[in-house]
């Protein structure tokens, strides 16, 4: 049940923006502060948690000005009888160069527990992982403009592309450094419920980490053309568990 909940956010925002499939410089998206998305989360046709995604607002970070993203997933009341799960993600996203200053995440997974701290340090190239659980610190060496797991999704939603492009972010996750590829394979035109139908690209990312909500498997996601670049649908199928897909539900701070 972990699986079903472990890192879909890392297509949650993975959005491009253009009117047609030709390339662009550089996009116009900006991150609104107040954006709140809402998504679920499906398996067989049942709905088995529900995940926000929320700008709160500007922080300082060691004197920096940065966005504060919060991201939560949680199971609902019949999976939470065999495996609840109740996941916060943290990212603080530098304005100015919009890399990763620090990551949080406090995980509740069935009996499993992590609460864990990472500071990133851009000038030096390193990062500090501290866990508030273990009281233990390590630290290591990270590629110029790192990325964390969500703060990777708004990167890429500022980044010029077209349809057959392949995107390269560097991203720091479990200790390690890691190249994560996201392929923009085509554009369709899809229907949300309650939504409306929007123009979409269909992308494929590719990563070879464990993120905020699924590690295994190939993933399509679907995304708006538009300004708001909306994270429409992401499905992906799991050995054993078959296919989960997330849809968007609902969204705010946006005209």
């Amino acid at each position: 049940m972990k699986q079903l909940l472990i890192s879909f956010l890392l297509i949650l925002e993975l959005i491009c923006f253009t009117t047609q499939a030709t390339a662009i410089e550089k996009a116009s998206f900006t991150i609104p502060e107040g954006e709140k998305l809402k998504f679920s989360v499906r398996w067989l046709g049942m709905e088995v948690g529900t995940a926000e995604v929320v700008v709160k607002g500007i922080e300082k970070i060691r004197g920096r000005e940065a966005y504060h993203i919060a991201a939560s997933a949680r199971s609902n009341a019949l999976i939470d009888l065999v495996y609840p799960v109740r996941d916060e993600h943290h990212s603080f996203i530098d304005k100015e160069h919009l890399y990763s200053l620090r990551h949080e995440k406090i995980l509740k997974e069935g009996r499993y527990r992590a609460d864990e701290v990472v500071d990133f340090d851009q000038e030096n190239h390193t990062a500090l992982h501290y866990s508030r659980k273990n009281k233990t610190k390590k630290q290591m060496l990270i590629a110029k403009n790192i990325q964390d797991e969500l703060s990777s999704a708004y990167w890429f939603r500022r980044q010029g592309m077209k349809v057959g492009d392949a995107i390269h972010i560097p991203v720091s996750s479990d200790e390690k450094n890691w190249d994560f590829e996201v392929k923009i394979l085509q554009q369709d035109r899809i229907e949300i419920k309650g939504l409306g139908t929007f123009d979409a690209f269909q992308v494929e990312p590719s990563p070879k980490f464990q993120g905020v909500f699924i590690h295994r498997g190939k993933i399509r996601g679907w995304m708006s053309i538009d300004d708001r670049r909306l994270p429409l649908m992401m499905k992906t199928k799991i050995p054993v568990l078959g296919t989960i897909t997330v849809v968007l539900t609902g969204y705010e701070g946006w005209q």
